[in-house]
């Protein structure tokens, strides 16, 4: 039974699509690859865990400062005053991150769990790895990964500042990641059925 689910999860992998999605990917070296790369399999902190750790230590300061209140009104004050400054910084790099990934484009791709191609303007040698990270429509699930360049070919595609096909193969994702990937695959592929099938028997 074992061998027959590894079998249909490799084939679950390999489905292809073509999709629309938000994109950002950079080269690193190879070290850099594998240490994100284990980080990104090996999470230590999931991001539900920093908010209850977070919400944690507000409710912490709060009381101490409530308690310092009884004492000193002005450290009490300072201290609240220093952590709405932190609190503002915080949201302000929120923003900009936020707003960065707003300035990303949204690129045509050909899609797999197991890896992307797609047209980019600078050629990339073989086997450079990448940080990737992909937003998928419309859902907004965003998916950290470390890929391998397999191939960059010329393409002979008329589309501006696109001249080459790049063909990556995902090195590192968490399982999480990757069965939300397979998910949106298979659901995308199930939508093109069913337009395909309106196409053929219109009501």
């Amino acid at each position: 039974m074992a061998l027959v689910n590894d079998s249909y999860n490799e084939r679950r992998e390999h489905f292809r699509i073509n999709d629309t999605i938000f994109l950002d990917y950079m080269p690193v070296d190879h070290a850099t690859a594998q240490e994100m790369g284990n980080n990104i399999t090996n999470p230590s902190v999931d991001n539900n865990q920093k908010e209850v750790q977070l919400r944690t230590l507000q409710t912490a300061f709060t009381m101490v400062t409530d308690q310092i209140n009884h004492y000193d009104r002005e450290v009490a004050r300072a201290l609240r005053l220093l952590n709405d400054k932190i609190n503002l910084i915080s949201r302000d790099f929120q923003n900009q991150q936020e707003e960065a990934e707003k300035n990303t484009k949204a690129i045509e791709v050909n899609l797999s769990g197991g890896g992307i191609a797609f047209l980019t303007a600078d050629p990339i040698e073989a086997r450079t790895p990448l940080t990737v990270q992909m937003e998928l429509n419309p859902s907004g699930v965003i998916i950290d990964t470390i890929a391998n360049v397999i191939s960059c070919t010329k393409s002979h595609s008329d589309k501006a500042k696109a001249s080459f096909h790049i063909r990556l193969a995902f090195a590192y994702m968490n399982e999480t990641d990757r069965n939300l990937l397979i998910k949106h695959i298979l659901s995308r592929q199930a939508e093109e059925l069913r337009n395909s099938n309106n196409k053929l028997n219109p009501k």
